[in-house]
């Protein structure tokens, strides 16, 4: 166990690290709750709802959009040699999601790494996959959230003169890093970090991309899922569905980068309120980022419910 665990960097938590790491999350909590504690007569004459009838179709189409990724995570698998049948691929993602619920977020790969390891495949082929499977990720929910900005005049910080030429150079940066020839470039770089022989992509260009078209996929059907989740409880006009697909996808990316907070916790929240607070009061929008936490949540742990049922029935 102990070379399997040399792929990924090691972290030493001290007990002060992990305080100043809640303190954090709840420093975030309080401020939400002061804003809402302020605005309360806002809050309670807005005009929220429970359309049952959207939120089923919220759940469902949200639900959708995780399948999604997992393709682009099995197209990954399938292009680099070390693809499992679809039935366990969907099993060990949904099981390794569990591991983002923990601080560190390391968890979350190598839950999933342990399970293609101990099927025999390639200890470093599993490491680029994963590689891949984050920055396309990113990559996609970046797309999103600046294809959102371009067609939500509200947000006049990312209108003002010259900002079309730095997103047009920032895109043209983030496809040149996926380059096979650049990513095989920065592996090598991490693979040597940490005393290990390079590694040679065996992936071209042009399945990255496409592996990137199904990530943004994904991220688009998970919005509308958002959409009508935010529908459901408080009236958001259609013409926002874009740009609260890029919210999420952004709150949910800062969220994953935030390796002090448990699943982003006080991380998307706070990304997610600030963003919100353009098409809805910001008290409301802490309303709703509270109740979207507690609704992703919901999802995904009762999908892995689901999937651990399964392989116990078939078990059995």
């Amino acid at each position: 166990m102990g070379s399997r665990l040399k792929f990924f960097p090691e972290k030493t938590r001290t007990p002060y690290l992990k305080v100043l790491q809640w303190m954090i999350v709840i420093t975030i909590f309080a401020f939400m709750g002061k804003m809402v504690w302020d605005n309360w007569n806002e809050v309670k004459g807005g005009p929220f709802t429970l359309k049952s009838f959207p939120l089923l179709w919220a759940t469902l189409i949200f639900i959708f959009s995780y399948f999604i990724q997992i393709w682009a995570w099995y197209l990954i698998t399938l292009k680099l040699g070390i693809a499992i049948s679809f039935r366990e691929t969907v099993a060990s993602w949904f099981y390794s999601q569990s591991g983002k619920y923990l601080p560190g977020k390391v968890w979350l790969l190598l839950s999933r790494f342990y399970f293609y390891a101990s099927k025999g495949k390639s200890k470093k082929a599993i490491s680029v996959a994963l590689y891949l499977e984050i920055v396309s990720v990113v990559m996609a929910a970046g797309f999103i959230f600046m294809a959102s900005l371009i067609f939500f005049r509200e947000v006049q910080a990312f209108h003002t003169e010259g900002w079309v030429g730095w997103l047009v150079l920032l895109f043209l940066l983030a496809f040149i890093f996926l380059h096979p020839r650049v990513l095989q470039k920065i592996l090598s770089w991490i693979l040597v970090l940490f005393h290990k022989e390079p590694i040679a992509l065996s992936i071209s260009y042009l399945d990255i991309l496409w592996i990137l078209s199904v990530s943004i996929i994904s991220w688009i059907i998970g919005g509308i899922g958002f959409y009508l989740f935010v529908e459901s409880i408080f009236p958001v006009p259609l013409s926002h569905i874009l740009f609260l697909a890029g919210a999420l996808a952004f709150s949910s990316i800062l969220g994953l980068v935030a390796i002090f907070a448990p699943a982003g916790l006080g991380v998307r929240e706070g990304a997610l309120v600030y963003l919100l607070s353009y098409v809805m009061p910001g008290s409301v929008a802490v309303i709703i980022s509270i109740l979207t936490r507690l609704w992703i949540t919901l999802i995904e742990t009762g999908l892995i419910g689901v999937v651990y049922l399964i392989g116990r029935f078939r078990k059995g």
